[in-house]
């Protein structure tokens, strides 16, 4: 065997043994959002892939373990032009961009210094609390993500019309496929990718972001 096809094989070998060291485990869970309209529960779903990696620490500042999510925020449409949006953020603004990545752990308790190869295994059904909820969004142009506003549960009536009321979100571990589609529901995750993209957050207002409605791990 000449130099280069040892050089090539010693690489493969480094990597085998590299992810064998460092393995990603992988989960998923069906987030399901509950609205009651005229009487009538509309749902909507997605479903989420959760993982967590182990990685090797070049520096200090290293976390050990990475933690990802794939999916997509659930579009729930409520009729008559009506539509909201439970985002894969949480807080009064749509702060918190680390929602999809501690549903599970918080509901299980998880110490991922022992318990990362669980995650496979994990099975339930529960609802969110309000405090745990993600951020809600309407629209009044689905091509223009400036018209996107944060509404709270309590304010579905006053937003939607005296029928619609807020039923809460709940969370069901799955190995169903991971949900696609959102983009064709909201075009301006298309037109305005780029500057979804590059939008920067602030903690006292809402800016919508890109990671808010679509998340993937590569």
């Amino acid at each position: 065997m000449n130099r280069l096809g040892i050089v090539a094989l010693t690489i493969v070998g480094v990597i085998a043994v590299y992810k064998l060291s460092h393995p990603t485990d992988i989960c998923r869970y069906r987030m399901t959002v509950n609205v009651e309209v005229d009487g009538q529960m509309r749902s909507s779903s997605s479903v989420i892939e959760f993982s967590v990696t182990k990685q090797m620490r070049f520096l200090p500042d290293v976390n050990p373990i990475r933690f990802d999510a794939e999916g997509e925020a659930v579009f729930v449409d409520l009729g008559g032009q009506r539509s909201l949006v439970a985002l894969l953020r949480s807080g009064e603004y749509a702060q918190e961009g680390s929602f999809p990545l501690g549903v599970v752990p918080a509901h299980f308790k998880l110490n991922f210094a022992r318990q990362v190869a669980s995650l496979a295994s994990l099975r339930g059904k529960w609802e969110l609390a309000d405090k745990d909820l993600p951020t809600l969004v309407t629209f009044s142009d689905a091509n223009n993500s400036a018209t996107l506003r944060v509404i709270r549960p309590d304010q579905l009536e006053q937003v939607f019309g005296p029928n619609v009321r807020w039923r809460g979100v709940v969370i069901e571990m799955t190995t169903d496929a991971v949900t696609h589609g959102l983009e064709a529901r909201l075009p301006f995750l298309v037109s305005q990718r780029s500057a979804l993209r590059s939008a920067n957050q602030n903690p006292h207002r809402f800016i919508p972001s890109y990671d808010a409605f679509l998340r993937s791990s590569r």
